[in-house]
């Protein structure tokens, strides 16, 4: 019986697992290319789409997103189909309307201010920190594997200054 209770008194520690993270997709975007610009949006592509690509055996070997880095204020929107979307076939030759999907981590979802449509998918953060965008190619690489990019938004809050004398002020 005592065994019992020194049982129940321990922390569950063992039932604890390790932190993980989940990625969630929050949308698709397409490629640019020298006649049109990226697009991002809710639902741009049908599974027709990706199949009439995949049977003309349209292979994704690179995604590239500019900037990769984007610094942001708290309050200030950035919206993915004015970043610069390319995606390269397999002779490194650019392939425009490529699909992709948007992910970012489930977790940090609720503070990035998102704004979806079918024509953008915009993100305008609530708290200052760094946050994680995939961009995933739907079509796989010569390889059988898929590619893709990560951005960053930084955003920083201009309320609170990076003066560190500044705490030492009365």
């Amino acid at each position: 019986m005592a065994l019992l209770l020194l049982a129940a008194l321990q922390p569950a520690a063992s039932q604890e697992g390790p932190f993980q993270i989940v990625w969630v997709v929050i949308g698709e975007a397409s490629s640019g290319s020298d006649k049109d610009p990226a697009h991002a949006g809710r639902q741009l592509f049908m599974a027709s789409d990706l199949v009439s690509k995949s049977l003309a055996n349209v292979r994704i070997e690179q995604v590239e997103v500019e900037p990769v880095v984007n610094e942001l204020a708290m309050g200030q929107r950035l919206c993915l189909a004015k970043m610069s979307i390319r995606t390269l076939g397999p002779g490194k030759e650019k392939v425009g309307g490529a699909p992709l999907s948007i992910s970012v981590r489930q977790d940090q979802k609720p503070r990035l201010g998102l704004k979806r449509s079918k024509r953008d998918i915009c993100l305008q953060p609530t708290a200052a920190g760094e946050y994680p965008v995939r961009l995933t190619s739907m079509l796989p690489a010569s390889d059988g594997s898929t590619r893709g990019a990560q951005v960053y938004l930084r955003v920083s809050d201009p309320d609170k200054t990076n003066d560190p004398t500044a705490a030492d002020i009365p």
